[in-house]
């Protein structure tokens, strides 16, 4: 990830066995990188909307590949957390260890109209 000279596990910090957990269900192959539809996919389970994710999709996929790498997958997570608690969409306290964990639910549960 190009403009962050930092490792994910910087940015993960304390929760960095959650980080890892989520980016290893997501590149279970060992690939190095996310396919921008399933990161998508994944990042919707936070709950934000879509304007929000969108934001976080470029913050962390700076340069425009179109997938994130694992470093990538740590900056969106820790982003999603920051959002989620009303705090700014930055990279400016990306490396805060205060910061929450991201909640992510299990599934997106599809809606139904009679």
């Amino acid at each position: 990830m190009s403009g962050l000279t930092v490792k994910p596990k910087q940015v993960a910090g304390r929760h960095y066995p959650l980080f890892e957990t989520y980016y290893l269900s997501l590149d279970p192959t060992g690939k190095g990188q996310v396919a921008a539809m399933d990161a998508a996919k994944f990042l919707k389970r936070s709950g934000l909307s879509d304007a929000i994710l969108s934001k976080i999709w470029d913050l962390s996929d700076p340069t425009g590949k179109g997938f994130l790498d694992k470093l990538g997958v740590y900056v969106g997570l820790k982003l999603v957390a920051f959002a989620q608690n009303g705090r700014e969409v930055s990279l400016t306290n990306i490396l805060d260890d205060n910061a929450p964990e991201p909640e992510m639910v299990q599934e997106l549960k599809k809606r139904i109209f009679f």
